[in-house]
């Protein structure tokens, strides 16, 4: 099976970060799952290129 880790950035501090295993089967939803903390319910997954979010 075929796996990659990706690199999360977990807050505008590039030095928090978390890196997730991800395969062809890895949703948004895993990833955003995977990088919560317990018992948080308020998180997204955001794109940042060039300095902007998208």
């Amino acid at each position: 099976l075929f796996q990659m880790f990706l690199t999360v950035y977990l807050s505008n501090n590039e030095q928090h970060f978390t890196e997730v295993p991800v395969t062809p089967e890895t949703t948004c939803r895993d990833v955003v799952e995977l990088c919560k903390e317990p018992g948080e319910s308020e998180c997204h997954l955001a794109e940042v290129w060039c300095g902007s979010g998208r």
